[in-house]
């Protein structure tokens, strides 16, 4: 069979996450087992988020919370935590000019999920949104 060859990777690339926004929809395309997710501005402020105002408030307070909580456990500022229950998980991963969380499925693999966060800071602060 000379000379045949067999596609083994996708010609597509998963579009960038250019704006807060866009990294809300990526999260509900890119992962089935994402329930909810915030995207937060460098002030800890909402940019964007997938609940309703009321829920998306109270994510945004239990991220900061998360956040605030490890760091003093820690005794330093922590960048990225994990936190998982009987019923799910909430991921959360920071830079200094964007965090972004989400709430998963029990059986959500960490290592994915961290990937698609740091993907996405990584798009935001180049689109410098």
């Amino acid at each position: 069979m000379r000379g045949r060859s067999t596609r083994v990777f996708c010609p597509e690339v998963a579009p960038s996450a250019r704006t807060p926004e866009e990294a809300v929809d990526f999260l509900r395309v890119a992962d089935s087992d994402v329930r909810a997710s915030v995207v937060l501005n460098g002030d800890g402020e909402i940019a964007a988020h997938s609940e309703d105002e009321g829920r998306g408030e109270r994510m945004r307070d239990l991220v900061v919370s998360l956040f605030d909580r490890a760091a003093e456990a820690a005794g330093a500022a922590v960048d990225q935590l994990e936190v998982s229950t009987p019923a799910g998980s909430v991921f959360a991963m920071r830079r200094s000019r964007f965090s972004v969380a989400v709430v998963t499925d029990r059986f959500a693999l960490s290592s994915l999920v961290m990937l698609d966060l740091r993907r996405i800071l990584l798009d935001l602060e180049a689109a410098g949104a």
